[in-house]
C-alpha cells in the first residue's frame, strides 16, 4: 500500500469518528488537490502558486448519491469558501439545495451544516502574506432540523486538528526527511561547514561498500539492500548533527567531516 493510501485510510476513520461525534448524514474530508498531487509523485514543496481547488479524499455517509470523485473550487460554494477564508460556518436551518454543495448527484433533504477548516502545515501553503489561507475542510450536514451543538462543534474542530497532525507528521516530516539527505542539501551543509571551520579544515571522505554484490548474490536483493540502508542509518547516527552525509548513485557514501576527524572515522 502506498503511503497516500495509507493516509486516506487513516483519513476514513477519522471522518467516521467524526460521523459519530456530530450524529450527521455525511461527514466529509477535503484536502487541497495540489497536495495530494505533490504527496503521490514525490514532486517537492515550495510552488509559488496557491491551491486552487479542494478534493474528497476521505467520507462517512448514509447517502448512497455521494459524488466519490468530488473535486471543488476554492472560494466556490459553501465548502469552498471554508478553504478559501479557513473559517467554520454553521448553516441551520439550511435552506438550499444540496446540490449546491457540489458532493451530491441527487438531491438529498439536508437540514444543517456545518465545515470546519483543517490548517494545512505552514510547509504546505505559499508563504507570501497575501496568499489566502490554505485550508482543507471537514463538513458534517444533517437531515434532523436542528442546529449542531457547540460540543459537537467543538469535537469536530478538535478532528480538524488531529487531522492537521496526521498530514504534518505522515506526509510533510516524511518528505523533508528525504529532501534533508538529497545532494543539493548536502552541498549547501558542505558551504555551511566549511564557512565556519575554514575550507582547509573539511574533507570529503568516500565510503564505499564492497560487499554488496555478494550479499545480493547469497542472500537476495531484499536483504542486501537492507543491510546497506541499516548502514547509512548506523553512519547517520555515529555522526555529529552538523556533518552532512549523502548517498551516490552508485551506492557510495559521502561525508564531510573536519579533517582531524576523518582517519578516526
Amino acid at each position: 500500500m502506498t503511503f497516500i493510501n495509507q493516509l486516506k485510510e487513516d483519513l476514513k476513520k477519522l471522518a467516521r469518528l467524526g460521523a459519530n461525534i456530530s450524529e450527521s448524514h455525511t461527514c466529509a474530508i477535503f484536502l487541497p488537490t495540489e497536495l495530494l498531487i505533490e504527496s503521490s509523485s514525490g514532486v517537492a514543496r515550495g510552488s509559488e502558486q496557491s491551491p486552487t481547488s479542494i478534493e474528497l479524499v476521505a467520507m462517512h455517509s448514509l447517502s448512497t448519491t455521494l459524488t466519490r470523485d468530488c473535486r471543488l473550487q476554492i472560494g466556490s460554494g459553501l465548502i469552498g469558501w471554508v478553504a478559501q477564508h479557513g473559517r467554520p460556518i454553521h448553516v441551520a436551518p439550511f435552506d438550499l439545495d444540496s446540490a449546491t454543495l457540489g458532493i451530491y448527484t441527487e438531491s438529498e433533504p439536508i437540514k444543517s451544516l456545518v465545515a470546519v477548516p483543517i490548517t494545512m502545515p505552514t510547509e504546505a501553503c505559499d508563504a507570501r502574506k497575501s496568499a489566502p489561507p490554505c485550508a482543507g475542510v471537514l463538513m458534517c450536514d444533517s437531515r434532523k432540523a436542528f442546529s449542531f451543538t457547540k460540543l459537537q462543534i467543538k469535537h469536530l474542530e478538535d478532528v480538524a486538528t488531529q487531522i492537521s497532525r496526521l498530514l504534518y507528521w505522515g506526509l510533510f516530516k516524511k518528505q523533508s526527511t528525504s529532501v534533508e539527505s538529497s545532494w543539493e542539501s548536502f552541498c549547501l551543509k558542505l558551504a555551511q561547514l566549511g564557512d565556519a571551520l575554514g575550507s582547509d579544515s573539511v574533507e570529503v571522505l568516500r565510503i564505499s561498500v564492497d560487499t554488496f554484490s555478494q550479499v545480493e548474490h547469497e542472500h537476495g536483493i531484499s536483504i542486501a539492500v537492507q543491510q546497506s540502508e541499516q548502514f547509512v542509518r548506523l553512519a547517520q547516527q555515529a555522526l555529529p548533527p552538523h556533518f552532512p552525509l549523502v548517498r551516490v548513485p552508485n551506492g557510495d557514501i559521502l561525508v564531510a567531516l573536519d579533517n582531524m576527524m576523518s582517519s578516526f572515522f
